[in-house]
Parts: C-alpha cells; sequence; structure tokens
C-alpha cells in the first residue's frame, strides 16, 4: 500500500486583489467576481505595474518580468516537502512532475527540477492539468509496489497567470501560480495511506480548455464550470457507495477552481464547510498544485482514522479521485 508521508507548496508573492481587477476598466467590479466566482486575491509570478500597462498582450514577453518560472516554484515546493519528511534530494528514487505550461519543453520540467534539488533518481513528466495529485496516485498504484523505489517525489507546478489576458474579464479573475508536491513511499508508513484512486479523460473534449504555448489559456467557461460540477459530485458518489464515508468527520478537497462551483458540490453532497478544506478564495485556481496544496496547508489538522477524498477535474476533459486514511 502506498503511504503519503510528507507535503509542500509555493504560491507566488504578487498578490491581486479583485480592487486591482476592477481598477483595469476592463469590464468587471469586485463585487461581481466576489459573488460569480468567490475569489477575493490570487497570487501571481508578474508584477503589478507589468499587468497593469500591457495587460500581459504578449504572453511571450511574461518569462521576462516574472519573479518565478514554473521551475523555480516547483523546486521550493518540492524542498519544502523533503524538509517535512526529513529526507533529502539523494535520499529520493523517481521523480514525476506535472507543468502544464512549462516554460521550456525539452530538457523536462521533472529533469530540470531533479537538476535543482540535486538528486540524481529517475525523472520524467507525467502530465494532465489539473487532475495532477490523482493522476500521479493512481499512476503509482498502477506499478509493481515491490518495484518502486522506497521515496517518490510528485511535484505539480504552473504559473498561468503568464498565459492570461488580462483584457478580458473572466479569465483575469481566475489563476493564481503556485506548486504543490507530495513525497509517497510504498515502503515507510506515513500520515495518510491511500486506499483507492481513479483516472480518466475524455479526449473528445480536449478543446474545451486550451492554452496555447506563446498565447493565452482560453475554455468554454460555461460547458466545463458544468461538467465539473457534474463529474466532481458522481466522483464523490462513487466514493460514498464503496467506503464508510461520514462527512460530519472526513474531508473533502475539490479542484480548486472557483469558490461557488465548491459550494454546489459541497451542497449536493451534504458536506460541511468545517470538513471541506479548500484556498481557492485567497490563492485563485493554481491548476494541479490546487488541491494538494489545500491537503499541505491543512497537514497538521490530520486527525487519525479520517478520511481524506480528493475529487478533481480539469482539462482534457480529464477527472479523478484520491480516498486517503489518515493512520
Amino acid at each position: 500500500m502506498l503511504h503519503i508521508l510528507g507535503m509542500g507548496a509555493c504560491h507566488a508573492d504578487t498578490v491581486i486583489t479583485n480592487q486591482f481587477l476592477e481598477d483595469l476598466d476592463v469590464g468587471t467590479n469586485a463585487q461581481w467576481i466576489e459573488e460569480k466566482i468567490g475569489i477575493i486575491e490570487r497570487v501571481s509570478t508578474l508584477p503589478l505595474d507589468y499587468i497593469k500597462t500591457t495587460r500581459n498582450r504578449d504572453p511571450r514577453m511574461a518569462l521576462e518580468v516574472a519573479s518565478m518560472t514554473p521551475t523555480d516554484l516547483g523546486v521550493k515546493a518540492a524542498e519544502a516537502a523533503l524538509q517535512q519528511v526529513g529526507i533529502s534530494a539523494h535520499d529520493v528514487g523517481m521523480i514525476l512532475v506535472n507543468s502544464c505550461a512549462p516554460s521550456h519543453t525539452i530538457p523536462s520540467e521533472s529533469v530540470r527540477i531533479a537538476e535543482r534539488l540535486g538528486a540524481s533518481a529517475v525523472a520524467y513528466d507525467v502530465v494532465t492539468a489539473c487532475p495532477a495529485f490523482a493522476l500521479h496516485i493512481d499512476f503509482l498504484r498502477n506499478y509493481d509496489e515491490a518495484k518502486l523505489p522506497q521515496f517518490i517525489l510528485c511535484i505539480s507546478t504552473a504559473a498561468l497567470t503568464q498565459h492570461v489576458d488580462y483584457n478580458d474579464r473572466s479569465d483575469g479573475a481566475i489563476w493564481g501560480d503556485a506548486a504543490a508536491a507530495w513525497i509517497v513511499s510504498p515502503v515507510h508508513k506515513g500520515k495518510l495511506e491511500v486506499l483507492d484512486s481513479s483516472f480518466a479523460a475524455d479526449p473528445t473534449r480536449c478543446g474545451a480548455v486550451v492554452v496555447d504555448t506563446f498565447g493565452f489559456f482560453r475554455q468554454d467557461g460555461r460547458a466545463v464550470r458544468d461538467f465539473s460540477v457534474r463529474q466532481t459530485v458522481r466522483l464523490i458518489k462513487a466514493i460514498e457507495e464503496r467506503y464508510p464515508i461520514d462527512w460530519t468527520r472526513d474531508i473533502f478537497i475539490g479542484h480548486q477552481a472557483n469558490r461557488t462551483m465548491l459550494e454546489q458540490i459541497t451542497n449536493n453532497r451534504g458536506i460541511p464547510d468545517s470538513n471541506h478544506w479548500h484556498n481557492v478564495t485567497y490563492l485563485g485556481n493554481q491548476a494541479g498544485a490546487g488541491s494538494a496544496a489545500s491537503l499541505c496547508a491543512n497537514w497538521d489538522k490530520i486527525d487519525p482514522g479520517q478520511h481524506i477524498v480528493v475529487a478533481v477535474v480539469g482539462a482534457g476533459l480529464s477527472w479523478g479521485s484520491i480516498v486517503m486514511r489518515s493512520t
């Protein structure tokens, strides 16, 4: 059985408030943003002056002014996870990285991060978008555990504000830049044991969410939102049928797309806000890092015997889930 031993996260340091977006005068206001998507602030690797003066009209310039790259964010998150577990990069035998919008394509993001960490592990990219936490766990669960190394470092990192058109009143309000890391072991027992996982995709809908390499993020917003709510509810229902989930005790973590979407999901399943761990309100949509970063932020609040249910969705369109139990 796989165990998650520890986690780490890194978030960009520039805060974009709703008032800042309102002052861009692109047809939105702070109240509308909070009411429609439930996000009050988000974090970016881009300077506010750059956003204000250019609206990021040429995303190729974003990397030149950004305070951090996806690689930088991933390294910081990985270092935090290694420190929490009490191991060094030399102890890691495998590194898996999800970076849905890397600043460079070759060498891979995983190899760049491994080099920065000083690791000699096998490193390769295992990529989706927002369901990365579920993808990596499900990917590892399909291995013969006897062939896995004792420590596996998984990372999801993205700086999608670098691909935002800040003349678009919706897209500018969504994204935040971040990375999350989690260390998995088939040998050593940790705080969380993995009971179940899933990952699936519908390639016929791959055009619903797109990030152009030298261009902008774009999506069919209404269709993606409807899909996200329905599919997340289906994932939770399937888990409720197989495991003795008690929402007065157990914890739900969803894809940190927006707060109002998450409220629809938790209201549908009767999950109290106290048992719903989320960070989107003040960090924005952190792509594949959001759900793992939410768990990381609440790591010390996990109670013995508690189930942690992760149900995430994203581009592809793709979706996945994890059921964990604290030891």
